[in-house]
Parts: C-alpha cells; sequence; structure tokens
C-alpha cells in the first residue's frame, strides 16, 4: 500500500482528493478498488478521522456570491413566469392549439422543469465548498439537466419536422398533427431513457476527517483498471461513463442539430424561392405565406439560440471526459467556464419566452387575453369581498367597459361610481 494506507479508497472520493493521491504517489494494482470491489454503494461514508483534510477549503469571497445570485435568481424566477404564461396562453386559447404550438408548450415545460431543478441546484453548489443538498438533489439535479437537455432536443427535431413536411410536403401536415401528443409522449420517454442511467450511476459521498467532513457528488460508472508490469503502475479507465457521454453529445445534440439545420435550409429556400402563379393571388394566400416565413424566423431563432446557449457546456463536458487528464486537478480557467457554460444553458430557458413573444402577434394576443382575464378574476373577488352582491357583478363588469369606451366632454367630468372606489 502507498499514500499513508488510504489509496485503497481513491474511486470512492471525490476527484481532488483522487487527484491529490494520484500527484504524491504511485498507485499499484491492489490499491485501486472501484465502488463494487469495496462493496459500497451510491451514499456511502468513509471514515478517515485519522487523516487531516488534504486541502484548503476555499469559500467564496461574498462580492463574488451576492454578483452570483443576482445574477441567478432573475432568471430562475422570471423563466418560471415567462413559460408558465406561455402554457397559459395556448391552453386558453383553442386557436392557438397548433402542432407547432403544441411542441413550444411541451419546450416550455422543459424549460420551467430547469429552473426549478436545475438552476438553483447550481447556484448553491457553486457558492459553497462542499456538496450540501444530499444524496436525493445529487442524483436528481443530473438527471433533470440531462433530462431536460434530451426533451428540448427531441421537440426541437420534431418541430423542425412539422413544418419541414408540412411547407415542403403540404400534404404530409395533417398525418403529422394527428400524432402530435403521441409524439409529445414519445419525446419524454425517450428522454427518461436517455437521463435514467445517472440515476445509477450517480451518488452521494461522504468522507470523514480528522478536522471536517467532506460531502460531495459524484459519478459511480463501473471502471477497468488497466496495470502496466512494466512501470508497475495502474490506470484507471472510465469507458462506460465515456461511451455515455460521447453517445449523449454526439448522436443526440451535434447530429439532431444538424438535421434541423438541414431542414430549415430547406424550408427557407421553398418559402422564399416559391413563384407566384400569377397577379390574382388572394390576399389570404400571401398572408397565409407570410405567416408561415415569420413562424419559421421564429423557429430558426429559437434553433440558434438553443445551440449557443448549450454548446458552450456540452463542450465541457467533452473537455473534462475526453481531454483533460484525470490523473491532474482542472486547470484555473474551467471553474468559471463551466459556472458560465451552465449559466448560459439556463439563460436559454429565460430567453425563449420573449422569442416567442417577440415573432408570434397570436402569443401577444393571448397574453393580453390572459391578463385581462386575470385582471377581471382579481376585479370580481374585490368586489366580493366588500360584500358586492354575485347578482350584481355582470352589471358592473358591462359598466366597466361603458366606462372604459371614450367618453364625452360630460362623462370624463362625471363623479366615479362606487364600483370605481372599490
Amino acid at each position: 500500500m502507498v499514500n499513508n494506507g488510504y489509496a485503497p479508497v481513491m474511486i470512492v472520493v471525490s476527484r481532488n482528493l483522487s487527484s491529490h493521491l494520484m500527484a504524491n504517489g504511485t498507485l499499484d494494482e491492489s490499491a485501486t478498488y472501484s465502488m463494487e470491489s469495496a462493496g459500497l454503494d451510491n451514499t456511502t461514508s468513509l471514515n478517515l478521522s485519522k487523516l487531516p483534510y488534504p486541502h484548503t477549503i476555499e469559500y467564496k469571497p461574498m462580492l463574488e456570491m451576492i454578483f452570483k445570485t443576482l445574477l441567478y435568481v432573475p432568471i430562475i424566477v422570471l423563466t418560471i413566469i415567462g413559460n408558465t404564461i406561455v402554457i397559459a396562453v395556448v391552453a386558453k386559447n383553442k386557436r392557438m392549439q397548433t402542432t407547432t404550438n403544441y411542441y413550444i408548450v411541451n419546450l416550455a415545460v422543459a424549460d420551467c422543469l430547469i429552473a426549478l431543478t436545475c438552476s438553483w441546484t447550481h447556484l448553491v453548489d457553486d457558492l459553497t465548498p462542499f456538496w450540501v443538498l444530499g444524496g436525493f438533489f445529487c442524483t436528481f439535479n443530473a438527471f433533470c439537466q440531462v433530462l431536460s437537455l434530451m426533451a428540448s432536443v427531441f421537440t426541437l427535431t420534431f418541430i423542425a419536422c412539422d413544418r419541414f413536411f408540412g411547407i415542403v410536403y403540404a400534404m404530409k401536415a395533417h398525418f403529422i398533427e394527428r400524432r402530435a401528443s403521441f409524439t409529445i409522449v414519445l419525446i419524454w420517454l425517450l428522454s427518461i431513457a436517455v437521463a435514467s442511467p445517472l440515476i445509477f450511476y450517480r451518488g452521494y459521498q461522504e468522507v470523514q476527517w480528522k478536522d471536517v467532513t467532506e460531502s460531495f457528488c459524484m459519478d459511480t460508472w463501473p471502471v477497468n483498471i488497466i496495470h502496466n508490469p512494466e512501470t508497475k503502475t495502474s490506470i484507471v479507465d472510465h469507458r462506460a461513463r465515456r461511451t455515455y457521454f460521447m453517445f449523449v453529445c454526439v448522436a443526440l445534440f451535434f447530429v439532431p442539430c444538424l438535421v434541423m439545420f438541414c431542414a430549415y435550409l430547406v424550408i427557407i429556400v421553398t418559402l422564399w424561392s416559391a413563384q407566384v402563379p400569377g397577379e390574382r393571388i388572394s390576399k389570404d394566400i400571401k398572408s397565409q405565406t407570410k405567416m408561415r416565413k415569420r413562424v419559421v424566423v421564429m423557429l430558426v431563432i429559437i434553433l440558434t439560440v438553443f445551440m449557443i446557449c448549450w454548446s458552450p457546456l456540452v463542450g465541457s463536458l467533452i473537455y473534462a471526459e475526453f481531454v483533460h487528464d484525470n490523473l491532474h486537478q482542472f486547470a484555473q480557467w474551467y471553474a468559471p467556464y463551466e459556472f458560465f457554460s451552465k449559466y448560459l444553458a439556463h439563460f436559454n430557458s429565460f430567453i425563449n419566452p420573449f422569442i416567442y413573444a417577440g415573432f408570434n402577434n397570436n402569443f401577444k394576443k393571448g397574453k393580453r387575453r390572459l391578463s385581462e382575464s386575470l385582471s377581471r378574476r382579481r376585479h370580481t373577488y374585490s368586489l366580493q369581498h366588500y360584500g358586492v352582491s354575485s347578482r350584481l357583478l355582470p352589471e358592473l363588469h358591462s359598466h366597466d367597459q361603458s366606462v372604459s369606451a371614450p367618453q364625452t366632454r360630460n362623462q370624463r367630468g362625471a363623479a366615479p361610481t362606487n364600483c370605481h372606489r372599490v
């Protein structure tokens, strides 16, 4: 045994500790164990109370904590509010319940999931020296991160397919529309299937040192121990984990993005190069074509923003798995870059509702109707609270509408009614 007798637990402690052990001695074959060979599960406490903690505990400066909190909290709150409004607008307006809007609602659900499960946990994890959220959020946070990414990618892919067949092959549009609900269920089932390995191979760990209890959240994928008899050293091969994340990054991110890019390219060429059959084309067809172009522009912007916001996080994952040397700690630039990449991915969930509202007049009108409906409900509640009979409410509401109409000079000079005092 080497490294003061605590090298056998190298695989089941944090990456910082693993790097410390690897950097201070050579591990032989007897000193390398996976969690399975050590007989440990995903929630394990290790007792190293006779040894001091091998690193300096680094706490974030107060100014940095305030800055990051102010950076994240508004994004989390507005993401939930904005995407909830999108869902409510489509649910309340039957005219907006189209195939594309169903997919946009599904995208809004995935964005809300990110804000509710991933954004705030990332903030807490970044501001604390150890993992303080326990075993449940350790597993659930990683699961939801991949689940939301996959749901967004699959949803955007099906939106592109819907627009492709609806515009390039118009006769196929009804075929896809009839299967929108089935497709959305399929999206979440596939996303759960892709993210489910993280439930089993992500675990919460505690190490009891002499001076501190270290808690952390880490991957627990099976590892291969490759022993070199000539140098009498062993290398830990994380082949299973690397295969999984390569599949997620390449097959389920870059390939769908490439497919969507090609689909929208064909759609744009089809729409903008379409020849008008004479000058007797009706205004309805012109209006429909203009609306289709506007929708396509909105969807292309959604896809572009999605790729810009998520690519840095996927890039950090690729770097950590395939470029970085596990024998050494990450360079100092990696931690700020990782924080920025996750923040940018979560920022995408915040910006989507503004894209919908900016490029779709129906969303603007639907939001206005929803606000008016909520305002009327609050007004009705206020009237009932002050003892106004429910039988008088329809008359009072009709009176409100008449007052909101353009008024004459005499009307503007009239005294307000009791209803308006309330």
